[in-house]
């Protein structure tokens, strides 16, 4: 079975996100392996020695106005429970490759 053109979206958000993390000073970027669980990226700082975990996300946009929502206004993502205890962070990737934490 091929990967399809949203999975495809999230991989390449996904390299661009490491790519953004590993431009950071004194920064190592680790990815996890199978690409399922809470956490994609996690990251460490080695002056002051502290670990980061990130959920990638790309950005999306809504398609038709909505409850308190107008059409194209970011649809915002919310870390799930297992990510709060976790402290994971969203990290958006856009279409014109910007990166939001």
């Amino acid at each position: 079975m091929g990967i399809n053109y949203k999975q495809n979206k999230g991989v390449i958000s996904e390299l661009i996100a490491l790519a953004y993390l590993a431009k950071l000073p004194n920064t190592l970027v680790f990815q996890v392996i199978g690409g399922v669980g809470p956490i994609d990226i996690i990251t460490y700082n080695i002056k002051t020695k502290k670990y980061t975990n990130y959920d990638v996300k790309t950005a999306t946009y809504r398609k038709a106005k909505s409850y308190n929502n107008k059409k194209g206004d970011i649809i915002n993502r919310s870390p799930s429970e297992k990510q709060k205890d976790l402290k994971v962070k969203i990290l958006y990737v856009y279409e014109d490759g910007r990166v939001k934490t």
